[in-house]
């Protein structure tokens, strides 16, 4: 039922078969009941995390309307029109820095001399002090200030430089100073992009390149901006009860727009894949470990910002079952490893 109603809005989010690695075929997924007898205390479904993240996303609070209103079926409609077509312009997209492509590609070979990478980077400066600004960081805890861009890399690693690279590509897409709910959103939004990297190279270890991982996570709510600037904008928009299946549709668009970007940007094809699976309404999430790690990333990084701010209590854990592909040990595991992180970068 559920796939049929995000079909109906937005059409299929499936990737197109040359964008498929090893011509993975996506079933249609059985929804998941949680049976409240096995539910740990604190545990919440993947919906209910998603549902909480969205409004505070937003800025709204819980709605008790349990079906779509008229005013959000016309603005679906205009979502689905603006974003959902096939014939949607990648190039509204934002753009990456000119630098960045060229470096990536750089990036992937783990043999790159350190003096190439450095006079690439030294082509954009705000990139260059970025670089040097982590490499002097308490993270790194070296024993002298790190002046130069070929030093910085070297303490760093190409691991490090990828990561550094993606953060300043994707912080000024996801953080905005369009108006008080934009900056409101793009703070949220940021808080869980950096921690669905993060999880998401945890949750994949030893099976998933970690790059591969970390750019999956951090690219997965790219989309977020437009699809709020686009319903914020609508005349209508003060009748939106902001039900729980239009909340979830937004979320999905979010989702495929977010797709969009990555391909428009040329990311690596299991990245790709991993949030096509992701953005695919119809299946319960993934299928190839990537995809697998990124959906169970998200809902913890959503879930951590939720308690954060205050909007789920500090027990909460995302409920782990079957079609997730991880044990309650793992998921809990992966927010303790965030929360190391970020005591180890404080």
């Amino acid at each position: 039922m559920i796939g049929r109603f995000f079909r109906k809005w937005f059409g299929s989010a499936r990737a197109p078969a040359a964008n498929r690695p090893d011509g993975l075929s996506l079933p249609d997924a059985v929804p998941f009941v949680p049976n409240p007898a096995l539910v740990p205390a604190g545990a919440l479904t993947g919906d209910d995390i998603e549902d909480r993240f969205y409004r505070l996303v937003f800025g709204i609070g819980p709605s008790r309307d349990p079906g779509l209103t008229p005013a959000e079926q016309n603005t679906l409609r205009r979502v689905r029109d603006a974003f959902g077509s096939e014939r949607f312009d990648v190039s509204t997209l934002p753009r990456l820095p000119a630098v960045v492509p060229q470096l990536m590609r750089s990036l992937r070979n783990d043999d790159a001399d350190n003096r190439a990478l450095a006079e690439q980077i030294s082509r954009d400066t705000v990139l260059m002090g970025e670089v040097i600004r982590v490499a002097n960081s308490a993270y790194f805890r070296t024993a002298r200030p790190v002046s130069g861009l070929p030093q910085a890399i070297a303490i760093m690693g190409h691991d490090g430089l990828r990561r550094v690279v993606m953060q300043m590509v994707m912080r000024p897409i996801l953080r905005t100073n369009d108006g008080d709910l934009g900056r409101h959103a793009g703070e949220r939004l940021w808080e869980h992009a950096e921690r669905c990297a993060r999880a998401c190279a945890f949750l994949s270890r030893g099976v998933c390149d970690p790059f591969e991982a970390f750019l999956a996570g951090i690219a997965s709510q790219t989309g977020a901006q437009a699809i709020l600037r686009e319903v914020a904008r609508e005349s209508d928009a003060a009748a939106l009860a902001y039900s729980r299946p239009f909340v979830a549709a937004l979320g999905q668009q979010i989702e495929r727009l977010s797709l969009h970007a990555a391909r428009h940007w040329s990311f690596p094809s299991r990245v790709v894949q991993a949030l096509a699976e992701r953005a695919d309404p119809a299946d319960a999430g993934a299928r190839t470990p990537l995809g697998r790690a990124l959906l169970a990333a998200s809902r913890v990084a959503m879930l951590d910002v939720l308690v954060e701010r205050g909007a789920a209590e500090p027990d909460a854990m995302v409920l782990a079952h079957p079609g997730l592909g991880f044990s309650q040990e793992r998921l809990v595991a992966s927010r303790n490893d965030l929360h190391r992180v970020v005591v180890a970068e404080a």
